[in-house]
């Protein structure tokens, strides 16, 4: 995928720290895994909630998945119908059940009987989508533990929910942020599948399979392409449900279609040496100014040095933010190594920042403000 208007942004006399986001490069990735995977594409609001790029989303043909009421607001602004958003979250409050169901939103993911519950009081006649517990194996980021039930609680819930007045389409689960093995949504498929038969046996029937998220970016260490994805879980869905004739397919790519998109830039503010031989460099930007949070969670980035060239003798260094913060360094299981010649004033590109960096960047910690994030909308040629 081209990374060429957001080189030549970068090219230009821009303060540091900032970011840059390429709508038309979102867009691409839309499109090509559209090409690949029959689903319906959900795009989660909260990996990157700028207006221009939902509004862009939304008008190719995605849907939005929501998690607050601001993220319902945005959905909407942007022009995406209620009938089109979901409310991704399976633990609200009643007032925001009805904030949403009021707006006219009639998509909810559950799972727990209190959350089915809240939903029938408020959000009568709703649609919802189970979510099913995965252990996240073999993904950078897991979601296990706090979401999810398992599949003899999922039917039971289903169950439940077509009882209380509710109308229950399917199951959805999350095999990890930053997936790295393709085979995860297989054992996933196959859970679904154990469900879907213990509701058939109770009378109701499911007809969709959201596929949720954990479609990757473009880290340090490598992945498949999303074609390769696609065709593993094709083949899955086919194994696990096509005798029974398949389901309606929705996935929710979030950093699967934006953390290529975008690039942070940031400049080093001193490099030091300490006895011990660890070489530090200290940027103005880091995990909390910066929105590099991520790297807590076992995200690396790819960072390249800007103004020196390509095979410029290296060494190993810790890349550190500009806080007193001891945490606000990268992660790294093998070293950064950057040119030996860096010095400060040069400028350092974070490479696939575009997905949740812009929001996770705090404020004010340090007296530093959040970095500054340019946009740019689909077919310009900055």
């Amino acid at each position: 995928m081209s990374m060429e208007r957001l080189r030549r942004f970068i090219a230009g006399p821009h303060e540091t720290p900032y970011s840059v986001l390429d709508i038309g490069q979102v867009l691409t990735a839309h499109d090509r895994l559209r090409a690949c995977l029959p689903a319906t594409v959900q795009f989660p609001v909260k990996a990157q909630p700028d207006p221009a790029l939902l509004a862009a989303l939304v008008r190719r043909g995605s849907d939005l998945d929501v998690a607050s009421p601001r993220e319902v607001d945005l959905a909407l602004a942007a022009g995406c119908p209620p009938e089109r958003i979901s409310w991704g979250n399976p633990i609200r409050t009643r007032a925001e059940i009805g904030y949403a169901h009021d707006r006219g939103v009639r998509t909810f993911v559950a799972d727990s009987p209190q959350e089915v519950r809240r939903l029938a009081e408020h959000a009568p006649g709703s649609t919802v989508v189970i979510r099913l517990a995965h252990d996240g194996s073999g993904s950078e980021w897991p979601l296990s533990g706090r979401f999810g039930c398992d599949a003899e609680q999922a039917a039971v819930l289903a169950l439940d929910a077509a009882g209380r007045g509710l109308v229950p389409t399917g199951l959805t689960w999350h095999v990890g942020s930053q997936q790295g093995d393709p085979g995860q949504w297989d054992t996933a498929l196959a859970t679904a599948a154990k469900v879907w038969v213990r509701a058939q046996e109770g009378g109701l029937n499911l007809t969709l399979l959201n596929l949720g998220g954990g479609l990757p970016g473009t880290y340090r260490r490598p992945t498949p392409d999303v074609e390769t994805y696609a065709e593993a879980i094709v083949t899955a869905v086919h194994r696990h449900f096509g005798p029974a004739g398949l389901p309606a397919l929705t996935v929710e790519p979030g950093r699967g279609l934006v953390a290529d998109a975008g690039v942070t830039i940031t400049r080093v503010k001193a490099v030091v040496t300490r006895p011990d031989g660890t070489t530090y460099v200290v940027t103005d930007a880091g995990l909390w100014n910066g929105g590099l949070v991520e790297s807590l969670g076992g995200i690396e980035y790819r960072i390249t040095a800007l103004d020196h060239p390509a095979g410029a003798p290296t060494r190993a260094v810790t890349i550190c933010g500009p806080t007193c913060d001891s945490a606000d360094q990268l992660s790294a299981r093998e070293p950064y190594r950057l040119p030996r010649c860096l010095t400060a004033g040069d400028r350092l590109a974070i490479w696939s920042t575009g997905a949740y960096n812009s929001t996770l960047a705090a404020t004010a910690f340090n007296g530093l403000p959040a970095l500054t994030q340019h946009v740019l909308p689909a077919g310009s040629t900055c």
